[in-house]
């Protein structure tokens, strides 16, 4: 063999191996699931109701209501893996009230 192909040869499929060619079909066009679709469009919602102040661990209690929507008002979030809330999301207008469960 000789050199040249020697030293190409091994780095084309080298190459190969770890860039893969790839062609996407022009009928195939990928759609966004709704999941990406609500964190792409715009703006994070403004929050309708005055923010709970953290608990006693300093953590938000958003989640407590909003992760499955087991309130009809509190409507699920599409992201329950992001913590902070107020990082994205401001207080708005209030419009609702929350109420809190009474202690026994």
């Amino acid at each position: 063999m000789k050199p040249v192909v020697r030293i190409l040869l091994p780095a084309m499929v080298a190459q190969m191996l770890l860039f893969p060619p790839f062609a996407v079909a022009e009928d195939e066009v990928a759609v966004p699931n709704e999941r990406e679709i609500m964190q792409s469009e715009g703006p994070p919602p403004l929050v309708p109701h005055a923010i709970p102040a953290p608990d006693k661990n300093g953590k938000l209690t958003c989640l407590s209501c909003h992760e499955d929507g087991k309130s009809k008002t509190a409507p699920p979030t599409s992201h329950p893996d992001r913590k902070m809330c107020i990082q994205c999301h401001i207080q708005g207008e209030i419009t609702k009230t929350v109420i809190k469960g009474k202690k026994k």
